[in-house]
Formats: structure tokens, sequence, C-alpha cells
């Protein structure tokens, strides 16, 4: 193993739980992953809560800062990825099913980078039915054929649909009354014993249960229990290992030069995620031409930009890696799917729910949770220079004029640089300053001098000699638009603007609130699902309202405490 090797696992071990010995690292980590439903209709939403934790006695896991959730369908192709920055070791998202999926057996599985060392089958697996009632094949028939027979197909509904709580899952949750009436409030409280105080993160579904055919979800106490003696997987340190995400989200790549003589080590890269809250990168590459950003935080502008800083920047081109994914043809997907003709009727009544509930989108839109404005990474050190507080200019070159005095710019056969003057030291240095706007590097400036400068915020200056990553520059510069949304037009070969997934952005899902029985009053309410809280209190009270649905409806919650116990609880109640 060479000496690079040995320091990359060095730092592994310092930072992570990750443990080497004798050239064998051990994977102690894994997912659960607690759904609302496994069956569901075009139309309907899946939510999912995600755990990642040891697998040794089921304590959070802070070794990886990204999950994956994918759905896979039958011919072992990925439908749906979805990308979670993990906080405390959980993360939460959804999936609303369109109608393109076809009705089928789906599998949703949920891993991390980390984990991709392992075999398949290692990774946490559901089983989902999709049912498409509005799809039809090139016979124009329904492509979920209801059986003409009554076959076992009704039997296994109603068996698979709803399984009985144990005794053990009903003492932990508390209902004021087990009979409700449309539109009123339900109030759900856990028993204090159940977690003692302890604090752990839980999440809580409430749905009817399901007179469609299902799968039961495996528990968090069942999880526990199947893994309870699972010991750390090892991996080869002799062989090619998936780096876990221990910093943040990681995106790598490398340099390819036009020409064979070129050297490829020690190359600039820097990465741009303009926007108000921008991110800004700088890293070099390996003797092999190999660069990896670590992104410590979520950053949800899908516009990346990676431009290489070189005397030669023509000499050079980027290329992304491609993402690791499982290997799908190692799922083991079932086929078949019938449904019972006595089914029909309420395939019918559901998708009709459906309709009405998603013409009504507006009043339960979910709302995207507030994104926290994050400080430039050159805060506080710059100077800034607010342009409504002066005289406004319409041109760059008036405005360095006549307000922000330590800059100047020079003019070499058309082509423009940028400059800041360090009082300090005698003479100037040469080099141009690091130019930023929005975020977004500009190492040619040349557009900026025909920007309308009605659209700028604020410059912001720091003169010297300023470092970030291996790189220093003679000072930086950087502008703020008013809508931070600036793009440039400047397309080059040393530039890419590649098309990389982004985590998904946490929402605030939308809470019905009948106290006021005016309010809405005229509004249908079909809602199957009254209630997803994916990160629930069990220390509080938590309360909800039915809807216009008649039925049985489930209560469950999973979850974790921080001591790695698993919280199982489930409870039913009546809507007449």
């Amino acid at each position: 193993m060479d000496k690079l090797k040995h320091l990359i696992l060095l730092f592994v071990l310092i930072n992570t739980q990750l443990t080497i010995a004798q050239e064998v690292i051990t994977v102690d980590e894994t997912l659960f992953i607690h759904i609302n439903t496994t069956t569901l209709v075009s139309g309907e939403t899946l939510f999912y809560k995600l755990y990642c934790i040891k697998t040794t006695d089921k304590t959070p896991s802070l070794v990886s800062k990204l999950a994956y959730v994918e759905l896979i369908d039958n011919n072992n192709n990925s439908v749906f990825k979805d990308k979670i920055f993990l906080e405390d070791a959980t993360g939460e998202g959804d999936y609303f099913i369109p109608t393109t999926l076809q009705t089928g057996n789906y599998k949703l599985i949920g891993y991390t980078s980390w984990m991709l060392n392992l075999p398949v089958s290692k990774m946490f697996q559901i089983d989902i039915k999709i049912i498409n009632p509005y799809q039809t094949n090139e016979t124009g028939f329904s492509t979920n054929k209801l059986s003409q027979k009554n076959s076992d197909s009704l039997t296994i509904a109603k068996n698979t649909i709803y399984q009985e709580s144990s005794a053990s899952q009903k003492r932990g949750i508390e209902l004021n009354k087990k009979t409700y009436t449309n539109r009123e409030r339900v109030t759900v409280k856990i028993t204090p014993s159940i977690i003692n105080n302890e604090s752990g993160s839980y999440s809580l579904s409430v749905r009817k249960v399901d007179e469609l055919p299902t799968v039961n979800q495996t528990t968090a106490n069942e999880f526990t229990k199947v893994s309870a003696t699972t010991n750390p997987d090892k991996l080869d340190a002799q062989k090619k290992i998936i780096l876990p995400e221990l910093r943040g989200e990681m995106i790598s790549g490398r340099v390819v030069s036009v020409k064979e003589s070129d050297n490829l080590q020690n190359i600039t890269i820097a990465l741009s995620l303009p926007g108000k809250s921008a991110a800004f990168k700088i890293v070099e590459t390996d003797q092999t031409g190999h660069f990896i950003f670590n992104l410590n935080k979520a950053y949800y502008n899908p516009n990346i930009v990676m431009q290489v800083i070189n005397e030669h920047t023509d000499n050079y081109t980027i290329e992304l890696d491609k993402p690791n994914n499982p290997d799908y043809s190692k799922l083991s997907i079932q086929s078949d799917f019938t449904l019972s003709a006595n089914l029909k009727q309420t395939l019918l009544d559901r998708s009709i729910t459906n309709q009405i509930e998603n013409a009504y989108y507006q009043r339960s839109k979910d709302s995207i949770s507030t994104l926290n404005d994050s400080n430039p990474f050159y805060y506080p050190l710059a100077k800034e220079y607010i342009l409504d507080d002066f005289t406004r200019f319409p041109t760059l070159k008036e405005n360095l004029t006549e307000i922000t005095k330590e800059l100047y710019y020079k003019n070499k056969n058309n082509n423009y640089s940028l400059h800041v003057n360090d009082y300090t030291i005698y003479p100037q240095l040469p080099e141009p300053a690091l130019v930023l706007i929005d975020g977004l590097l500009l190492q040619n400036v040349n557009e900026l001098f025909n920007y309308n400068m009605k659209n700028i915020y604020k410059i912001s200056v720091i003169a010297g000699t300023y470092y970030i990553g291996p790189r220093f520059f003679n000072g930086l510069i950087s502008f703020t638009t008013t809508n931070n949304q600036f793009t440039s037009d400047i397309k080059e070969n040393y530039i890419l603007k590649p098309s990389t997934q982004r985590p998904s952005i946490k929402k605030q899902y939308n809470k019905i609130d009948y106290s006021d029985i005016k309010k809405n009053k005229r509004i249908p309410d079909y809602r199957n699902q009254l209630s997803w809280i994916p990160a629930a209190d069990l220390n509080k009270e938590i309360s909800f309202y039915t809807s216009d649905v008649t039925g049985t409806f489930e209560v469950t919650i999973e979850g974790f405490t921080e001591t790695g116990k698993a919280i199982s609880l489930k409870e039913t109640f009546n809507v007449k």
C-alpha cells in the first residue's frame, strides 16, 4: 500500500468511528426506514424517514452525512432517487407517485456511500406495491389486470393489509377516545415510561388501514431483533473502497489534458455553487489528475460551475466521476401482480378521492423549510460597499472610481482585470484579485464591464494576500446582486457546468386545522393520510384532525433513542 493510501486510512480512523486493524476496515453502519404505507395509488405521496445507525448497538452513526433512497421497478431499473443530507444521523423526504409509473411491485432501498462497500442484501429494503388505474396498454386494457375469478388475491389482501398490534405496542399510545366523527380533533399522548425521558428521533404516521393488498412493514423493534447479533462488516483495505461521505457531500472528478505531456498534478480546480447561500471551494489534483470536493453543508442550488485555474487553462477539461450505485440486478423483486375483481370499487373510490385532494392541493400544500442564509466564506473580513448608500452609477468603471477607492482595473488588449490596492506594501503586486459574483468565480471579468450595475446590491472587498484552500490571491472582490441570480454567458473548455443531483430540501408538512368549523367548510377533505410528522416530539401531546373519510385508521410511531433502544408503537381508532 502506498503512502497516500496510508494517510487516507489514518485520516478516516481519526475523524470517524471506523477501525483499522491489520489492513482491515470495518463498516459499522446501517439504515432503517419508516414509510407511511407499502401500497400506493397514482396521485398519492410516499413519505419516508431515515435513521442512520450503527450495526452493533443501534445508536446514531455519525460516519455518513448523506444517505440515498431509491425506488426500483421489477425490471431492476431505478425510477426515483433521492439524496438526503443527514442531520443528527436522520433525514426525511417524500415522493409523489406519478401516473407514468406502471402498476407493479417495486423495491424501496436505502443506503449510504459507505454501505456501498457491502453486498446489496445489507441495504435496507421495503417491498412497495403501486397501482396505476389511469394507464392502459396497447390493447386498451388496464395494466393492473383485475382477476375475474375469486382467487386468493382478495384473501391475501384481507390478511396482509393490517396486522393487529401487540399488547406491548398498544400500551404506549393513549388516544383521547376510540371513535371520532369527521373533521374532529384527535390527540395522541405517549406513555412516559416508554422512552423514560430519553432523547431520540421518532416519526409518526396516521393513515387509513388499507383495503388494497399490501405487505407488512418491518418495525424498528423487529429490525433491532433481527440484526441484534450482527457484527460490523469487514472490508479488505487492499481492494478498492468507496469512501464514506464523512465530511459532507462528495463531488469528485478528474482533469484531462489535451496534451499527453502536460502535468496533471497540483492543477487548481474551483467549484462554485452560486446563489443566496453560495458555496465556493478550491482544491488541487493528485498525481493522476483526480480531485475531491467536500461540501460540509446542504447546498440546494443545482447550478454547479467547475473551473480550472491555471496559466494554460485551455489545455485542460474537467470530467466528473460517475456516481456510485448499488448493483440493482442483485435485488429480488416479484413480477406478478394481480388484483381481485372485488377490489374494483375500492380502487375506483380511491382514485376519485385522490383526484379531489390533488385538485385542492393549494389548501394542503406543504411548505419548504426556511433556508438559513449562511454568511459567505470570507465573513467577516470584507469591507462592504452597499451601493444604495451612495450615488448610483450605471457602469463598473464609474463605481470603481467614485465609490470603491481600493479597487482599480487594468485593460490589456481589451482584456480587463480587477485589482485591490494593498496600502501596507509597495509596490503593488501585479496579480489580479479573486473575483466572485453571487459566489460564482469569474476568471474573465470582461462581461462585468458591460453589466448593468443597477442590479448590484453590494461590493465586498478584502485587501492583501487572501488564502483559500491551496491557493492565494492578491485580494478578494465579491459582487452581490439584488436577486442572487447572476449567470455567466462565458463558455470555455476549462469550465464545466455539470448536471448533478442536489440534496432534497426539507419540508414543513401541512397540518389541516378545523378548530374554526367555518373555515374550509365547503372544501372537501378526502385525506387517507391524516398526519405525517418525521420529527415527532413524544414528550408533548400530538394532535391532528380527521377528514371526510370514514373507516379504521392506524397511528404508527417508529424511532430510536440515543442509547439505541428501538421504539415501535401502533394503535387504531375509528371514524364514523
